[in-house]
């Protein structure tokens, strides 16, 4: 027989274990505590979006000539997730992700910039999950976009960057904190709803030079701050001040990634 490692500890007085039960114990699999490969209901289509993410490329970025990268495409109301009033004098728009270290920071900012803003600045968001770094992310965004179905993306982008455990459950309370039909919004996640945009939102990231999350771009330029509420607000405001533009090669124009 194969030794046992580590040995099996005996309290005394407990009886010597028989040797079936030694060899049984070294040759079958640990048993491994985790949520089912379907928990979400939604893994099939949350992997072929992830395909289709991997394949995602691009091309030069769009420089101004004070060296800031700038938002490609632009933003725009009619296509943007946006929240805000559509007479703000800016928009920050913002390039994230669900289950990710700093999905809860990127949440705290928006809510404090949301309350110092309100009527100054549109928040637009645009998707760029990394499932090979942050397995959920997939799935969390297509959660969101079923929300956006039912005129509810905001409503459960705030519930999902405020969670602290991206679990089945999690997200199910979330989808009630919402105000979400949580049946409707499976069938809509199962049925890839919005994968599309996700793509498309990171095709843009790579095209505006973002390799990771979050990244937030003020006015249409790259904001290289800290990822602070102090910092983000003082920010705001800058216009666009005309800059000519100029180009350079996407970094890692080879799929997503995120912290």
């Amino acid at each position: 027989m194969d030794e046992v490692f580590p040995p099996p500890i005996r309290l005394p007085g407990e009886p010597e274990p028989r040797r079936e039960v030694l060899e049984q114990r070294h040759h079958e699999p640990p048993e491994i505590v985790d949520i089912p490969i379907d928990a979400y209901g939604a893994e099939a289509a949350a992997a072929n979006l992830a395909e289709r993410l991997a394949r995602v490329r691009s091309g030069a970025v769009h420089v101004a000539d004070h060296g800031l990268d700038l938002l490609a495409p632009p933003f725009a109301r009619d296509l943007d997730r946006v929240d805000g009033p559509p007479w703000a004098r800016s928009t920050l728009v913002v390039f994230g992700a669900h289950g990710t270290p700093s999905s809860r920071q990127l949440g705290r900012v928006l809510a404090v910039m949301r309350a110092r803003h309100p009527a100054a600045v549109e928040l637009a968001w645009r998707h760029f999950p990394d499932p090979g770094a942050h397995p959920r992310s997939a799935v969390l965004a297509l959660a969101a976009e079923a929300a956006a179905a039912q005129g509810r993306f905001w409503a459960l982008t705030r519930e999902l960057l405020s969670m602290r455990h991206h679990d089945p459950i999690e997200l199910s309370a979330a989808m009630v904190r919402a105000g979400l039909d949580a049946a409707r919004t499976l069938a809509a996640m199962r049925e890839g709803t919005g994968a599309d945009r996700i793509v498309a939102d990171t095709a843009s990231a790579l095209a505006s030079g973002v390799v990771f999350t979050p990244a937030l771009f003020i006015d249409g330029e790259r904001y290289q701050g800290e990822l602070d509420p102090e910092a983000v607000s003082a920010a705001l405001g800058r216009r666009p001040n005309g800059a000519t533009e100029r180009c350079r090669t996407a970094p890692g124009a080879e799929g997503p990634a995120g912290v």
